[in-house]
């Protein structure tokens, strides 16, 4: 290529270079330049509820395993062939108070008993002689008592005649004779009449202890007819009809279904909590649940009583919740039995002018934050007691202000929030202080400790 070629290419691209930065700094200097907009800071968003003042029933919450009140065994105080047995006497059937279980032979017994009141029978009227004995022994010895005083005038008339000579004393001797002879026959009826009382006072003793016989006959024959003492449910039942059984052989056993209780060990620590002392326990609401499955099943009940003093082992009292009907037909429910571990919740106080709050709301120190103003403030409270999830307020805040339950990694007071309201917790989802509850004897089985 030639030398003039190239100084025209080169003067050419200079050209068209500096035309394009000339076009290019006119285009800068025409553009307009966007609107300057200043934005505002806007707060950290964070979630609030707006404290309630409100009555709060506190709870303690145990776990323990259900035992019936009453366990009875059936064992037979006579022996004997068992001839009738209740359809009902197989274990898991239910039983009504006062229904025959089964009965032992009481032909026995029954000849026992008639052969004692024979013995009264003729008792009866061996005093009846006697009775009559005593009366007619009573009107002959009225009678010699007669001829004796006759006797009597005869002799004295016959002295007098013999002092004056008109009868010898032969006679006088046959007439004092006589009149001996006659009170020897009063003596005598003296004697058999004496004789009749203690006669009559043996035959009403024997009287006396055939009748003790027959009342124990008659217990013995009671004692073949084996019946239920309460509404319950059969456990064990070995019996068929036709087996012999020995007095005092256990052959059966039955629970009581009117009522189970579920038997709670309570620290010590835990009594404050508790109604003072000489309040009524059955006033307490407690609250059963069995965790079967993903439904729990639920049954009402209250507190029934202390049990006597602490356990040696585990230093804790135990405490006895009844559960009333827990086999109610009425319901469709599973019935309560014993031998579940269930929980068991007690409303033992009600707390008045106190807030529930979350427990991610409770800061270090005892502290809460609060939005005021749309500003970040720091509170010191009073906490009642901390649960699970909740806590118990009784100082601190007031009813309206907004508690931030939203964690915060800086807080800063006075730091602009924006809030989103959350709704705030009924009293029935309270925090309930948590007893160390477990049910004596089981190793297993515990409860979260209070804070």
């Amino acid at each position: 290529m030639s030398r003039r070629k190239m100084a025209v290419i080169t003067v050419t691209a200079c050209v068209v270079f500096l035309l394009g930065l000339s076009g290019m700094r006119v285009l800068m200097q025409l553009r307009t330049p966007p609107p300057r907009q200043d934005v505002a800071r806007r707060g950290k968003l964070v979630r609030v509820i707006t404290a309630q003042i409100q009555e709060v029933p506190l709870t303690v919450t145990g776990f323990g395993t259900v035992r019936a009140t009453a366990e009875w065994r059936a064992v037979p105080e006579v022996s004997g062939a068992v001839v009738r047995v209740s359809p009902q006497l197989h274990a898991g059937l239910h039983v009504s108070r006062g229904e025959l279980l089964f009965e032992i032979d009481p032909r026995a017994h029954r000849l026992a008993v008639q052969r004692i009141r024979a013995e009264i029978l003729k008792a009866e009227k061996d005093i009846a002689v006697l009775q009559q004995q005593q009366r007619n022994y009573d009107a002959t010895l009225q009678i010699a008592q007669r001829n004796l005083a006759i006797a009597d005038d005869q002799l004295q008339r016959d002295e007098a005649l013999v002092r004056k000579g008109t009868i010898s004393t032969r006679e006088r001797d046959n007439r004092r004779q006589l009149r001996n002879e006659m009170e020897q026959a009063v003596q005598a009826g003296r004697n058999s009449l004496a004789l009749i009382g203690p006669q009559i006072a043996k035959a009403q003793a024997v009287i006396a202890v055939a009748q003790a016989q027959l009342a124990e006959a008659r217990l013995q024959l009671s004692k073949t007819r084996i019946v239920a003492p309460f509404d319950g449910q059969v456990v064990t039942s070995s019996l068929d009809v036709g087996e012999f059984v020995q007095a005092g052989q256990e052959v059966a056993t039955l629970y009581d279904t009117t009522a189970v209780e579920i038997p709670l060990a309570i620290a010590p620590d835990e009594l404050r909590w508790f109604p003072t002392a000489g309040t009524d326990l059955t006033q307490l609401t407690a609250t059963v649940r069995w965790h079967s499955g993903a439904q729990p099943v639920t049954w009402q009940g209250r507190v029934a009583r202390w049990e006597s003093g602490l356990d040696a082992a585990t230093r804790m009292l135990t405490l006895v919740v009844e559960v009333p009907h827990p086999w109610n037909t009425r319901t469709t429910q599973f019935p309560l039995q014993p031998g579940m571990f269930c929980e068991v919740e007690m409303v033992v106080r009600r707390v008045s002018h106190a807030v529930v709050i979350p427990r991610v709301a409770l800061r270090d120190q005892h502290t809460i934050f609060l939005a005021q103003d749309g500003v970040l403030a720091v509170r010191p409270v009073h906490v009642l007691r901390v649960h699970k999830d909740h806590a118990i307020l009784t100082d601190g805040v007031q009813a309206g202000e907004r508690v931030v339950i939203s964690p915060l990694t800086t807080p800063i007071v006075g730091m602009k929030l924006r809030t989103v309201e959350q709704p705030a917790m009924a009293p029935s989802a309270v925090p309930a202080p948590e007893g160390r509850a477990t049910l004596r004897g089981d190793a297993g089985g515990h409860a979260g400790k209070e804070r």
